[in-house]
């Protein structure tokens, strides 16, 4: 059995020909397994690759996050964090650094040291003079009558010592009584007695029949809106002075006051249209029990800054919307009567990146849009805080030079501005330009320095505008 078993197995090919196939054959199946190998291993990386990038791009949030919630709010770059990089601009960015931090006062030296008799001495601290519009208030302080008359004939008066020293006087509220005369006719037969009793008229309020004045509604409003003082802190320091006004009643009063203040946002939103430049932000809100929406749908504050040269305004507008149809019915109001309203004059408008204002900047009368260099820096202030640090320092030493040209000029004549931009500026912005074409393909896209490349690239047009003017609003910040 075990002889017909080995006479029935097939024996190998002899043939050279069909060996030489089969071995092709199996080197052929050996490079596609080894092709598919590398393939999965490539992918392999690849896969890594990206999660390695994943990774580092959300530790730069992290640690953005991190300082936006526990650092400085001002836009600064980490001292912790400075790297070398060149010698001139690591110079720049540390004089711009120390600009911004407030003086610090040298140590003592030791009581030991002697004096170097070649340095200028230092310079004492002067205490400045207390405001001369102020009141003053003469305290003559003397000797006692004992302690003048045992100085007797041999002391002469010769004059005071001076010293002043700033007080103040807590608010004063009070109340005004208003006494209106009554008259009546002595009898019917005197002329217009059918009348009855004549009474002199009202006094001019600005919400009538109310019981705040026009001062303490000045007060509340001053307190709100320009101190951020809300209306229930406001209602503790009346109650301190013995004063029952609740945060329900001032918010009635604000309330009221929107008919009264009414024709004077009418003028002031005519003077926001009037100056050379307007710039435009918009902010997020959340407001809490808006009819119509739920409390997590967002809403936006508007804000305006415009206004003719010496006479700033500022214009607040709310919206549900974040849409370009917003702005442009502020500053392209639709029912504005051309015959009563003087047509806007030609103005500059200075925005962030936002696609919105691109829009606006379309409308008729916007002679340019120029883009907000403020915005720029703060993105490579925060790509500070990632894994190209020193890139991102280099760019805001350079920005911080922009800074500086436009504070050499701050108060000068639009034409010695404009000379300055052009001749000053305007190889810095070459410089800028060409760090960010040659830095852009070395980054990644979505690292913090890579969106803080492309949005400073994405609005370049835009970062260039302010050369073509003098105006002290189209500042590079």
């Amino acid at each position: 059995m075990i002889g017909d078993m080995l006479n029935s197995t097939p024996l190998p090919p002899t043939d050279p020909m069909i060996l030489q196939g089969i071995i092709a054959q199996l080197h052929a199946q050996l490079d596609e397994q080894m092709a598919a190998m590398q393939r999965e291993r490539a992918l392999h990386v690849a896969t890594l690759e990206q999660q390695r990038q994943r990774i580092d791009q959300l530790l730069e949030y992290i640690e953005l996050l991190r300082r936006k919630r526990f650092g400085p709010s001002a836009d600064r770059v980490p001292d912790a964090q400075l790297k070398l990089f060149d010698e001139a601009e690591l110079e720049a960015l540390i004089g711009e650094l120390e600009a911004q931090l407030p003086a610090a006062a040298p140590p003592p030296p030791p009581k030991d040291t002697i004096p170097d008799p070649t340095l200028p001495p230092k310079r004492q601290p002067v205490r400045r003079p207390l405001p001369a519009h102020l009141p003053r208030v003469e305290r003559i302080l003397d000797l006692s009558a004992d302690e003048k008359a045992a100085l007797g004939a041999d002391w002469t008066f010769i004059g005071y010592d001076t010293s002043e020293q700033l007080a103040i006087i807590p608010r004063q509220t009070y109340v005004i009584e208003y006494k209106r005369a009554k008259y009546v006719a002595r009898d019917e037969d005197v002329p217009g007695a059918e009348v009855g009793v004549k009474i002199a008229p009202r006094p001019v309020q600005i919400i009538p029949k109310s019981i705040a004045h026009s001062s303490l509604l000045a007060a509340i409003v001053t307190a709100k809106f320009v101190d951020a003082l809300p209306l229930y802190r406001q209602e503790k320091i009346f109650a301190r002075e013995g004063i029952e006004l609740s945060r329900q009643t001032m918010a009635g009063l604000l309330i009221q006051l929107h008919t009264a203040l009414t024709p004077v946002a009418a003028a002031l939103h005519d003077l926001l249209r009037q100056g050379p430049v307007i710039h435009i932000d918009e902010t997020p809100v959340q407001v809490l029990r808006e009819p119509g929406r739920t409390a997590e749908q967002k809403s936006y504050m508007w804000v305006f800054c415009g206004g003719p040269p010496g006479a700033p305004v500022r214009w607040f507008k709310y919206a549900p919307s974040r849409a370009a149809t917003v702005p442009q019915a502020v500053l392209f109001p639709p029912d504005a009567d051309p015959l009563a309203d003087a047509p806007p004059r030609s103005f500059y408008l200075q925005s962030d990146g936002y696609s919105a204002y691109h829009v606006l900047a379309n409308a008729p009368g916007v002679i340019g849009h120029a883009g907000c260099w403020a915005h720029v820096r703060r993105k490579f202030v925060e790509a500070a805080a990632g894994r190209n640090a020193s890139a991102a320092q280099q760019m805001v030493a350079l920005i911080g030079e922009l800074y500086t040209v436009e504070r050499s000029v701050r108060g000068a004549a639009p034409a010695i501005r404009q000379a300055a931009r052009q001749a000053r500026s305007r190889p810095i912005l070459d410089t800028i330009k060409q760090w960010l074409d040659t830095t852009a393909p070395r980054v990644l896209p979505k690292s913090l320095l890579g969106r803080a490349i492309g949005y400073a690239l994405g609005q370049w047009p835009t970062l260039t505008t302010f050369l073509e003017d003098g105006c002290p609003s189209g500042k590079a910040a």
